[in-house]
């Protein structure tokens, strides 16, 4: 009589989506993402969100305080790479869908996204004080000089006078 539990070992897994790669397409129509960023040719390209008239050698997003925000990281290379920042580690609530790894360094936090997988990223914009946030891969982005950094702008809203 054969066993069942190499049956249940394999579907347990895979009911919870964790045989699966990325996101879900129920994840991805459930949060449109405010920003779509591709890491391609390991550099990181804004495809949603871009800063216009960026004129920035870096790719760049700007971002409105108090606004819940969906960031959607898709790895299209053939090597892992992160999404790191110092924003994250200011956000309280976030939230990740997706296989991802989380990333610790001494003043940031991010991602690790495997090589053609997607993460999404969902949390509350802080207010920090500070209107401008680096990102980078801590692989291929560590350096100043390296090509895998970016920039993110925080946006406060103007009062209106009446």
């Amino acid at each position: 009589m054969l066993s069942r539990w190499p049956l249940t070992a394999f579907v347990i897994p895979l009911a919870l989506g964790l045989g699966s790669a990325g996101i879900s397409s129920a994840e991805e129509l459930l949060y449109d993402p405010d920003v779509v960023l591709v890491m391609k040719d390991k550099l990181f390209h804004v495809i949603k969100g871009a800063q216009p008239g960026n004129p920035l050698p870096n790719p760049a997003f700007s971002l409105q305080v108090g606004r819940d925000l969906v960031i959607l990281l898709r790895n299209e290379d053939e090597v892992a790479h992160e999404f790191v920042s110092p924003l994250l580690m200011k956000a309280e609530d976030l939230q990740l869908s997706g296989r991802a790894t989380l990333v610790y360094t001494l003043n940031a936090v991010g991602v690790r996204v495997e090589p053609r997988d997607s993460v999404m990223l969902r949390f509350e914009i802080p207010d920090v004080g500070f209107d401008q946030f680096h990102f980078w891969c801590n692989i291929h982005g560590k350096m100043l000089d390296d090509a895998m950094r970016g920039e993110i702008f925080i946006l406060h809203a103007k009062q209106s006078s009446q």
